[in-house]
């Protein structure tokens, strides 16, 4: 008897220890970040096909995107002088170089 008594208060006992007040893990957006090193003058790039936007040169430019694989092509005028397809993880910055023709 004794021991059915206290097998069922240790059931009891750790059956109220898994009820209470948890506190959750926030996790932030994830995002990632392009920049754009060589001459970059009169350069437009667009990013999977989207809109083309200009950019500015130095690792202090950084542009936000989204973790994942991205095509990056970088227009000077009507020419595409770099196509990339680059993947680029949470919170990494990378680099693409634009080589003047």
């Amino acid at each position: 008897m004794k021991n059915v008594l206290l097998i069922i208060s240790l059931l009891v006992l750790l059956g109220f220890s898994g009820c209470g007040y948890k506190q959750g893990v926030i996790t932030g957006d994830k995002k990632s970040y392009l920049y754009f090193t060589g001459n970059t003058e009169n350069i437009l790039v667009s990013i999977n096909d989207g809109i083309q936007f200009s950019v500015k040169a130095g690792k202090d430019n950084q542009y936000k995107i989204k973790p994942g694989k991205h095509l990056v092509k970088v227009y000077k005028g009507d020419k595409i002088i770099v196509k990339r397809e680059i993947f680029v993880g949470d919170g990494i910055a990378k680099e693409i170089e634009v080589v003047s023709q």
